[in-house]
């Protein structure tokens, strides 16, 4: 599904999409001018518990040239939409409880809550942390993605911001369980725990990845707005998402900007817009609320080739822009019925009748030519 969708659509939205883009990046919102606040990432970890440090030795300027939000149009999505209402987001990540170590999870909800005020999250932790490395926890993530399944899908959109690194019995199965259920599933294109020098496409590194119904998603930047941009390429990209310069919630609940390029906080954005629209159209179904994501964004954030699948995400096109209606097929024309032979009901006598003709008029022409050989035998005698 995936591949038929994203091709049609990039032949179909490539000139609207340069032109949107340019335009959307050239004229970021005044809504998110610059200001101070904590840079998320400045609180990444409490594995030792205690209070964090001082927000103000740890803050900078949200960045006035780079607006994440302005970009995909959020502020103006959220005036036409009913903001996640009646949709549940399911954070699958490190966690954003007040017990979470990683701040992965945290800044993935604030992303989502700030996008989709009114959807209602549930919490969902896959993340293993450790002081010097941190791993997903494949069966972890299964046990949290089945017990999703036996509940209550209605609505649902599963947020899996940190995919895991290898495969695990059951990961496969539990995501089509969802989906064949109605609920969305969402996966970032990577994580720095499968990076590698080498790597061209991390496509078959990143699970989940066998559902072409999974939206994968990757996040848009350029050097100029991170410096250690480090996003992986990865062919199952269906759209993407720019990141940095998004405000968000830190590990201890203090307002933060992301200040990195990650698909982790990219697949919680889209997330959260695929909460916009689906919320506002309660009639949809998952993959009509899909198609209309990729059939609407815009303009790319820098260069991603293939691997930025449909563009970067829309929000307010998504809510707005009418949908294009499909060439109407011409109506079935029936088949005129043959015409029927006509039956001659008396077509056998006439056959008859023509052959006894044939027949008498032969036996009177063989007496004409006979009759005069009888009659010299008759005088003769």
């Amino acid at each position: 599904m995936r591949g038929d969708r994203v091709t049609l659509l990039r032949s179909g939205i490539a000139l609207a999409a340069v032109l949107g883009g340019l335009t959307l990046l050239g004229n970021p919102s005044p809504a998110y001018a610059a200001e101070e606040r904590p840079v998320c990432k400045a609180y990444e970890k409490n594995t030792g518990g205690g209070a964090p440090q001082k927000p103000e030795t740890q803050t900078a300027p949200v960045p006035e040239t780079v607006a994440p939000f302005a970009i995909m149009r959020i502020a103006e999505a959220q005036k036409v939409s009913k903001q996640g209402q009646g949709i549940r987001v399911a954070v699958v990540d490190s966690g954003y409880s007040r017990s979470a170590q990683d701040y992965h999870g945290t800044v993935a909800a604030g992303l989502i809550s700030q996008i989709a005020p009114k959807a209602k999250l549930s919490d969902h932790p896959v993340l293993k942390v450790g002081q010097e490395k941190s791993t997903v926890d494949a069966k972890q993530m299964v046990a949290e993605l089945n017990s999703l399944a036996k509940g209550n899908t209605k609505g649902l959109i599963v947020d899996i911001g940190l995919p895991a690194a290898q495969v695990a019995s059951g990961l496969d199965t539990a995501v089509d369980t969802l989906i064949k259920k109605g609920a969305i599933v969402v996966t970032a294109a990577d994580w720095s725990g499968i990076i590698t020098d080498t790597d061209r496409d991390v496509a078959a590194k990143v699970f989940p990845n066998a559902n072409d119904s999974v939206v994968t998603v990757s996040a848009s930047g350029t050097s100029a707005s991170d410096p250690d941009f480090t996003v992986l390429p990865n062919s199952n990209t269906d759209v993407v998402a720019p990141t940095y310069g998004a405000p968000s919630t830190t590990l201890f609940g203090q307002p933060c900007w992301v200040d990195t390029i990650s698909t982790s906080f990219a697949s919680a954005e889209v997330s959260a817009v695929l909460a916009l629209i689906w919320s506002t159209n309660r009639g949809w179904t998952a993959d009509q609320v899909i198609d209309r994501l990729y059939s609407t964004t815009s303009g790319r954030e820098g260069q991603g080739g293939r691997f930025w699948g449909a563009g970067v995400v829309n929000a307010y096109d998504a809510l707005t822009r009418p949908a294009v209606e499909e060439a109407a097929e011409p109506p079935e024309v029936e088949q005129a019925p043959m015409a029927r032979e006509k039956v001659d009901p008396l077509a056998t006598v006439r056959e008859n009748a023509i052959w006894w003709a044939i027949g008498g008029g032969g036996a009177l022409g063989l007496a004409l030519v006979l009759r005069p050989l009888f009659s010299r035998r008759k005088g003769s005698m």
